[in-house]
């Protein structure tokens, strides 16, 4: 099932909401088609949205959205290394989304010294209760850690526009029908429900012997989360980890891309 997302105008008749997010990418800037990183490059925000505070900064950092004390390349599951990490949980009165990696400086085939390269947006978190089966979908597909390009004005990277994107949600009888056959559903859910009562962190994991890709996972979680009420307790608890090595707190739903191989080497 596809959750419906539209970036232009909407039909007369149709539900829809719009769901905004501010962006903040920390790492290197690059340059030509490969984006290679200059000699005098360091490390800097490239890029930010208008009106977000300064600080939310140290928020924002891939340390404090994965919990890890350093983040290095081995933080991220071996088989999740191009594209990078994917984190999505709440910070504050905020959802945070947050796509990270380790590229080499001299271009994406390239085989030179890594860099860390990081996207963040910050979202509403009433968008998240209402509308998780999109945000997973948009950030799922848009949210990529590449560098900016030394070519850009600075002032205007610096100044962006906030992303927007109309939405409508998915058909609830058509989820239900979804989450009733899908072999996933169940341990997602559970986790969910025994975390209402119990208010313990719990983690449930899924590797390539579930879900064929990142996509896939994405959009089963979106599904199950957008059968909870909004008036669920522990939403700001929630957290939504793909191809990081380690889970982190609260109820962590993670997918780990090399699981299956390691199950079947073990």
């Amino acid at each position: 099932m596809r959750v419906r997302v539209m970036t232009t105008g909407v039909p007369a008749g149709d539900e829809t909401n719009v769901l905004c997010f501010h962006r903040l990418h920390y790492g290197k800037l690059a340059e030509g088609e490969d984006r290679r990183v200059p000699a005098s490059a360091g490390y800097a925000i490239t890029r930010r949205s208008r009106g977000l505070d300064p600080a939310w900064d140290p928020f924002l950092s891939p340390l404090r959205l994965t919990e890890l004390r350093r983040f290095e390349p081995d933080a991220i599951d071996i088989d999740a290394r191009g594209d990078g990490c994917l984190v999505a949980r709440a910070i504050g009165a905020c959802m945070a989304f947050m796509r990270a990696r380790f590229r080499p400086e001299d271009g994406e085939r390239g085989v030179g010294r890594l860099h860390q390269q990081s996207a963040i947006w910050l979202g509403s978190l009433d968008d998240w209760r209402h509308h998780p089966a999109a945000c997973l979908s948009i950030a799922g597909r848009e949210l990529q850690a590449r560098p900016d390009l030394v070519s850009e004005n600075e002032a205007a990277r610096l100044n962006d526009a906030p992303l927007r994107w109309r939405v409508s949600a998915p058909d609830a009888a058509a989820v239900r029908r979804i989450l009733e056959r899908a072999p996933w559903a169940v341990p997602m859910i559970e986790t969910l429900l025994d975390g209402a009562e119990s208010g313990a962190d719990a983690v449930c994991e899924f590797g390539a012997h579930d879900f064929a890709q990142e996509s896939d996972f994405l959009t089963a979680v979106g599904l199950a989360l957008q059968a909870l009420p909004p008036s669920y307790p522990r939403w700001r608890d929630i957290s939504i980890v793909s191809g990081l090595a380690t889970p982190i707190g609260g109820l962590c739903l993670r997918y780990a891309p090399s699981w299956s191989r390691r199950l079947a080497a073990a």
